[in-house]
């Protein structure tokens, strides 16, 4: 059960290109402030739920005693990504496909801000990958950086048409090097992502650990491996070719050679509150059309 908790700042997060998404928020909005509570979105997201005067800055988001995330799982990871290192709980209403975090359907929509406000719900907890970006020695004009994840860090090439040689250590030794197109560190969570797509396990989502997937290694040594959540994961770029960083599907950090990333379990869990028992393999199921047979 989660935690009796006073609702007077709820905020939203919705798909901006999904007419179900905007008809949810406008009734998440009208549920609201029914109920007395102030609601809170971004400008953008404010325009596509057609309430530009609930606008407001996006760090404010972080008071928001929980945040409704209204889309698909794209929407759940941008919330997440919003407010999870503050600790705000989130609600997520699908308004696509069946997901892996969007849990609640649309027509349950009502009945689950319901359950919310009655006290009534399960708190989750979803483990994150954090990635610290070190700079080449003799870089001082490139600071170190740090992003967080829910899903996955993903080194990988520049440069299509090249490989990317990577240096792995294992809780601070190395281990050994890979020539490949990129590699991925998944969280559980993650493990149904882009690590799915590259051949990595399907590991339950509320467990703890790390998953290292190589991007088409070059080498005899190919297979994934599951890692204790307290390990620590660091790829040094080596050779004179720079790789891209991308964190939740999200690029943008050139890693220059003899840079590192070093990914390890972030502080700070993504934390959810879940009003039905939907078992992981049963989601697996519907979501890959497996057969009773």
């Amino acid at each position: 059960m989660a935690e009796q908790r006073t609702l007077k700042r709820i905020g939203v997060v919705v798909h901006q290109d999904r007419p179900l998404a905007a008809e949810l928020a406008a009734r998440v909005i009208a549920w609201s402030e029914a109920l007395g509570a102030t609601v809170m979105l971004t400008d953008a997201d404010a325009r596509a739920a057609g309430a530009p005067s609930l606008a407001v800055e996006s760090e404010q988001l972080v008071t928001a005693d929980v945040v409704v995330a209204i889309g698909g799982d794209g929407t759940v990871l941008r919330a997440v990504g919003m407010v999870a290192d503050a600790g705000v709980p989130l609600v997520a209403l699908n308004a696509g496909q069946l997901g892996y975090l969007a849990d609640v359907a649309p027509e349950r929509a009502e009945w689950a801000l319901d359950e919310l406000a009655a006290g009534r719900g399960r708190l989750e907890e979803r483990m994150r990958v954090q990635a610290t970006v070190t700079p080449a020695a003799g870089d001082p004009q490139t600071p170190i950086s740090t992003r967080t994840g829910l899903n996955e860090v993903v080194v990988e090439r520049s440069l299509t048409g090249h490989t990317l040689r990577l240096r792995v250590y294992l809780d601070g030794e190395f281990f050994t090097s890979y020539v490949t197109d990129g590699m991925v560190v998944a969280t559980p969570t993650g493990s149904t992502a882009y690590a799915l797509s590259v051949r990595g396990p399907i590991v339950a989502p509320t467990h703890r650990a790390l998953v290292m997937v190589p991007v088409a290694p070059h080498l005899l040594f190919d297979r994934a491996m599951v890692l204790e959540a307290s390990s620590t994961v660091e790829l040094e770029v080596v050779g004179h070719r720079s790789a891209v960083l991308s964190v939740d599907g999200q690029s943008g950090t050139e890693v220059a050679p003899g840079g590192r990333v070093c990914c390890s379990m972030a502080p700070v869990p993504a934390r959810f509150i879940r009003f039905e028992q939907l078992r992981f393999h049963d989601v697996l199921k519907r979501k890959f059309s497996l057969a009773d047979r």
